[in-house]
């Protein structure tokens, strides 16, 4: 195969390109394995400032009856 005057051999280049996408293909499966981890240390944070907030609301509930019952004294 001639590839800009010179020469190349066809089996060399298929074997380059296979290396290419053999090295992408594996940069790949790391990127989404990274980002499926980092989903699921996102969903914990979620759920643990949804238990937080909930938490609050509770304290804040409670301090308002006491409130109210200091009030009405």
């Amino acid at each position: 195969m001639l590839v800009f005057g010179i020469d190349v051999p066809l089996v060399e280049v298929v074997f380059t390109f296979a290396i290419i996408i053999l090295i992408l293909l594996i940069e790949s499966l790391i990127v989404i394995v990274l980002l499926l981890k980092q989903a699921q240390k996102s969903k914990k944070i979620g759920e643990a400032v949804e238990k937080l907030s909930e938490a609050i609301l509770q304290i804040k509930r409670a301090e308002i009856e006491e409130l109210d019952r200091l009030g009405r004294r």
